[in-house]
């Protein structure tokens, strides 16, 4: 232990030693000299809440979180290699709007209508990222987007994911594509966003390491020659999908021109948001038609179109992993797909202007009907939902905004699905640079549980299962104000449906209650700034809701501008920590993870050292990840018996094209 203190001391004393005399201090969100303005939104499902966003394409801090699932303030749980599944440490309830297949263990890597970016630029744009590590471990990113004709513009998003791994049969490889389209016609009273995504991942399962000491004793340095406990188990996963959302508007559209073409760039958390800019805009003639996702007063049409396939292979079983074969003991091959089909039709408008919203009372109504056919091997079932729903709001003054949502479903497998929710915020316009804002949110949302624990037939699992609804309740109070965030959320789970010691589907006979208390600050202190993101969880049914008490990342850096500021530097370090608890463990069958009792993870630090720069449009990190690795013993393992990667060096950079 005393050798981890003093790495600490030296990693988080050595930005600042290092930075003395070197040059001046320098902000990341200082644009390079050659820098143009990016602007993005995303659709949303339902509820209004579309707004514009500017990228930094600058920003030096959160370079080094290379992994979809890292951040300043994700906490995962991963299968010891990037790309697999992950399970994160955090509870949070967001339940979607399409058929609920199964807790999904790889949301973060794919490419949804969710997170597909629609662009705003004024010129061609593409930027190009690759990392590469220990382990085979490669990540490659391409985007491209440009305005094809006055109204009509394009884009694609292509991800890779492509490692090895440490250990046998860990290779992960996650392909994701998504081809955007935005129209806005002469006169701009329609408007289309349209895309089509695919996202298809293959992973090799291991089921683990099959003797833990071999890893926790440092028995066997070797990683390739510990013992795994599946040999021929792979997971392959499919999805493609078509969206299309066409508006036709009934008032005029309140625009004015983006303001310039090349201007100072907004510092922004992460390099994946920003603050919107003042999207005011009336284009004159000669100019883009850009799509301004802040209008209202229209009727919607939304059409999508999904199909996703699940298999799951094992050419040999293994004896005692799987807790009953009930198929086939020579191979594993179980097959499940759906594809559904979406129509919606909504309209939004309303009255009166306030600060921080477009109106002072804004209605949004709408009816959706799916249709799902789902196949598993032989048998198919098709079932038929209908969803009304319903939002309103209202600004007074400024002052404060009251929203309230309600939806209701009827149609198998989801049949009696509900919820309400309510929110305030005071003020009701970004207040974050004076005293800040605040908000508070009540919902209750009734739910049948996933897809997958109501029916499954596969060779190690089966069953028909009918749980009814499970009733949560979530109380919510956040605020925000410059650097600094902090909130506190209330959950009550009752007949709550989790996977139990034996991955089987159970509900919980008494009700189930998460409270937690986070917080998020930036302190920056001359050219050093420090980074804290921490949550504290509690639960009364632990055993059932396995959650840690404490995590949290603190990241501290120094930065400086070199060479008459032509190179941007930033040098630091990044602490990664929870409780111990008992991590739920994973089943490759089923993609997903059930509880455990015996085996305890957690109360561990990860330490990384990692530096940033930018020279122009080429931003480019190096990190030696994990550098406490074998000094304070050889516990660190997140999810029980996947342990995680050994110390080890990555490169990674990114480069902006404007032309």
């Amino acid at each position: 232990m005393r050798h981890f203190i003093l790495l600490c001391t030296l990693l988080i004393a050595g930005p600042l030693l290092f930075a003395q005399g070197l040059g001046t201090t320098g902000d990341d969100s200082e644009r390079s000299p050659d820098t143009a303005s990016i602007y993005f939104f995303h659709t949303t499902e339902r509820w209004p809440g579309q707004t514009l966003q500017r990228i930094n394409d600058t920003l030096l801090t959160g370079l080094q979180f290379y992994d979809p699932i890292e951040g300043s303030s994700r906490i995962n749980a991963v299968n010891g290699n990037i790309g697999l599944a992950y399970q994160s440490l955090i509870f949070d309830f967001n339940p979607g709007n399409d058929f609920r297949y199964s807790p999904y263990s790889f949301d973060l890597y794919r490419l949804s209508n969710h997170n597909i970016r629609y662009y705003h630029v004024f010129g061609p744009f593409t930027n190009v990222f690759y990392s590469f590590g220990t382990g085979k471990s490669q990540l490659f990113s391409l985007t491209h987007t440009q305005n094809l004709t006055r109204g009509f513009s394009t884009g694609i998003d292509l991800n890779i994911i492509n490692s090895i791994g440490l250990y046998n049969r860990q290779k992960s490889d996650d392909v994701s594509v998504a081809i955007q389209l935005q129209y806005v016609a002469p006169g701009e009273r329609y408007a289309a966003l349209g895309n089509f995504h695919s996202n298809r991942f293959k992973w090799r399962e291991n089921g683990g390491m099959a003797y833990d000491s071999l890893f926790t004793e440092n028995i066997e340095t070797d990683r390739k020659r510990i013992p795994i406990r599946l040999q021929s188990a792979d997971n392959q996963i499919k999805e493609n999908a078509v969206f299309v959302r066409q508006f036709y508007y009934i008032g005029p559209n309140p625009q004015k021109k983006h303001t310039s073409r090349v201007d100072s760039v907004v510092a922004i958390k992460d390099s994946t948001a920003g603050r919107k800019p003042a999207f005011d805009q009336s284009l004159e003639p000669g100019m883009h038609r850009y799509f301004n996702p802040e209008r209202t007063d229209f009727f919607s049409h939304t059409f999508k179109y999904n199909k996703h396939s699940f298999l799951y292979k094992d050419q040999k079983p293994a004896s005692g992993y799987y807790p009953v074969i009930y198929l086939d003991s020579v191979a594993t091959y179980d097959s499940t797909a759906y594809h559904e089909f979406i129509n919606e039709l909504s309209f939004e408008g309303g009255i009166g202007r306030a600060r921080g919203s477009g109106k002072a009372l804004l209605l949004k109504a709408g009816i959706e009907h799916a249709v799902t056919m789902h196949t598993r091997d032989t048998i198919k079932r098709t079932f038929n939902r209908v969803t009304t729903f319903g939002y309103l709001s209202a600004n007074a003054f400024g002052l404060a905004r009251a929203e309230g949502y309600l939806w209701l479903t009827s149609g198998a497998p989801f049949n009696g699905d509900k919820g309400v929710s309510a929110m305030l915020t005071l003020p009701a316009y970004d207040n974050s640079k004076s005293w800040g804002n605040l908000s508070a949110s009540l919902s209750l949302h009734s739910l049948q549980p996933d897809y997958l624990m109501q029916s499954h037939s596969g060779n190690h699992f089966a069953w028909e299962n009918t749980f009814g609804q499970q009733n949560i309740l979530s109380v919510k109070a956040d605020y925000r104000r410059k650097h600094l965030s902090a909130g506190v959320n209330f959950y009550n789970l009752d007949g709550w449906v989790y996977f139990d010691t034996t991955a089987q589907p159970a509900r919980s006979a008494d009700a189930i209650t998460v409270t937690q208390i986070y917080g998020f600050t930036r302190i920056p202190l001359g050219g050093f700034t420090l980074e804290a993101f921490g949550i504290w969880q509690k639960t009364n049914k632990p055993a059932i809701m396995p959650l840690p008490e404490l995590a949290g990342r603190i990241t501290a850096y120094y930065q400086l501008a070199l060479f008459k500021r032509a190179l941007h530097l930033q040098a630091g370090t990044s602490l990664l920590y929870n409780t111990a608890f008992n991590a739920k463990a994973y089943m490759p069958a089923l993609r997903s993870y059930y509880l455990q009792q015996s085996v305890e993870t957690g109360n561990y630090p990860y330490l990384d050292v990692f530096i940033n720069f930018r020279v122009k449009r080429a931003r480019m990190f190096v990190v030696l990840e994990h550098a406490n690795s074998g000094l304070n013993g050889y516990e660190y393992i997140m999810v029980p018996r996947y342990p995680m990667a050994d110390r080890a060096f990555r490169f990674g950079v990114t480069w902006m094209f404007y032309d």
